[in-house]
Protein backbone atom coordinates (compact mmCIF):
# COMPACT_ATOMS: atom_id res chain seq x y z
CA UNK A 1 0.00 0.00 0.00
CA UNK A 2 2.87 2.38 0.75
CA UNK A 3 4.44 1.77 -2.63
CA UNK A 4 1.16 2.54 -4.39
CA UNK A 5 0.78 5.76 -2.42
CA UNK A 6 4.39 6.71 -3.22
CA UNK A 7 3.82 6.07 -6.94
CA UNK A 8 0.68 8.19 -6.88
CA UNK A 9 2.54 11.05 -5.17
CA UNK A 10 5.38 10.85 -7.69
CA UNK A 11 2.87 10.84 -10.56
CA UNK A 12 1.08 13.91 -9.19
CA UNK A 13 4.39 15.72 -8.69
CA UNK A 14 5.45 14.82 -12.24
CA UNK A 15 2.14 16.04 -13.65
CA UNK A 16 2.52 19.49 -12.10
CA UNK A 17 6.20 19.87 -13.04
CA UNK A 18 6.13 18.93 -16.75
CA UNK A 19 8.34 21.40 -18.67
CA UNK A 20 6.58 23.74 -21.10
CA UNK A 21 7.30 24.13 -24.81
CA UNK A 22 9.27 27.32 -24.07
CA UNK A 23 11.52 25.44 -21.64
CA UNK A 24 12.17 22.80 -24.32
CA UNK A 25 12.95 25.45 -26.94
CA UNK A 26 15.36 27.14 -24.54
CA UNK A 27 17.15 23.84 -23.83
CA UNK A 28 17.28 23.02 -27.56
CA UNK A 29 18.82 26.44 -28.34
CA UNK A 30 21.41 25.99 -25.59
CA UNK A 31 22.29 22.49 -26.84
CA UNK A 32 22.60 23.67 -30.44
CA UNK A 33 24.73 26.68 -29.43
CA UNK A 34 27.21 24.53 -27.52
CA UNK A 35 27.35 22.10 -30.44
CA UNK A 36 27.90 25.00 -32.86
CA UNK A 37 30.68 26.44 -30.69
CA UNK A 38 32.44 23.07 -30.66
CA UNK A 39 32.32 22.86 -34.44
CA UNK A 40 33.11 26.52 -35.13
CA UNK A 41 36.83 26.01 -35.48
CA UNK A 42 36.32 23.43 -38.21
CA UNK A 43 33.60 25.39 -40.00
CA UNK A 44 35.50 28.68 -39.94
CA UNK A 45 38.65 27.02 -41.28
CA UNK A 46 36.75 25.38 -44.14
CA UNK A 47 34.17 28.01 -45.09
CA UNK A 48 35.13 31.26 -43.42
CA UNK A 49 31.82 31.46 -41.51
CA UNK A 50 32.12 33.24 -38.17
CA UNK A 51 30.85 32.05 -34.79
CA UNK A 52 28.34 34.91 -34.61
CA UNK A 53 26.62 33.89 -37.84
CA UNK A 54 26.42 30.26 -36.72
CA UNK A 55 24.96 31.21 -33.32
CA UNK A 56 22.43 33.56 -34.96
CA UNK A 57 21.35 30.79 -37.31
CA UNK A 58 20.98 28.30 -34.46
CA UNK A 59 19.05 30.73 -32.27
CA UNK A 60 16.57 31.59 -35.00
CA UNK A 61 16.30 28.02 -36.25
CA UNK A 62 14.37 26.65 -33.27
CA UNK A 63 11.94 29.56 -32.86
CA UNK A 64 8.43 28.43 -33.68
CA UNK A 65 9.51 25.11 -35.11
CA UNK A 66 9.50 21.60 -33.77
CA UNK A 67 6.93 19.28 -32.33
CA UNK A 68 5.97 19.34 -28.66
CA UNK A 69 4.24 16.33 -27.10
CA UNK A 70 2.90 16.34 -23.54
CA UNK A 71 2.60 12.89 -21.98
CA UNK A 72 1.17 14.26 -18.68
CA UNK A 73 4.13 13.11 -16.54
CA UNK A 74 6.84 13.82 -19.15
CA UNK A 75 7.20 15.81 -22.35
CA UNK A 76 9.06 15.45 -25.64
CA UNK A 77 10.24 18.05 -28.17
CA UNK A 78 11.75 17.21 -31.57
CA UNK A 79 13.29 19.55 -34.14
CA UNK A 80 14.66 18.68 -37.56
CA UNK A 81 18.26 19.76 -38.04
CA UNK A 82 20.14 20.34 -41.28
CA UNK A 83 21.31 17.05 -42.71
CA UNK A 84 20.27 13.58 -41.67
CA UNK A 85 19.75 14.29 -37.97
CA UNK A 86 17.20 15.68 -35.57
CA UNK A 87 17.24 17.04 -32.06
CA UNK A 88 15.23 15.20 -29.41
CA UNK A 89 14.53 16.68 -25.96
CA UNK A 90 12.79 14.88 -23.11
CA UNK A 91 11.57 16.65 -20.00
CA UNK A 92 10.22 15.74 -16.57
CA UNK A 93 10.24 17.34 -13.12
CA UNK A 94 11.13 20.76 -14.68
CA UNK A 95 14.35 19.34 -16.21
CA UNK A 96 15.02 18.98 -19.95
CA UNK A 97 17.70 16.84 -21.59
CA UNK A 98 18.49 17.09 -25.30
CA UNK A 99 20.44 14.87 -27.64
CA UNK A 100 21.22 14.72 -31.33
CA UNK A 101 19.89 11.64 -33.16
CA UNK A 102 21.10 10.53 -36.57
CA UNK A 103 18.29 9.13 -38.71
CA UNK A 104 20.44 6.37 -40.18
CA UNK A 105 21.60 5.12 -36.75
CA UNK A 106 18.30 3.42 -35.87
CA UNK A 107 17.76 1.71 -39.24
CA UNK A 108 18.77 -1.91 -39.49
Amino acid sequence: MRILLLLILIGVAAYFTVPTREKHEEAARAFMQTEAQQQTGEVQAQTGISLDSVVDFVTGFVAGQGRYDNYYVASKFTVDMPGAAYLECWGAFTQVQCRRVDRGAGAA
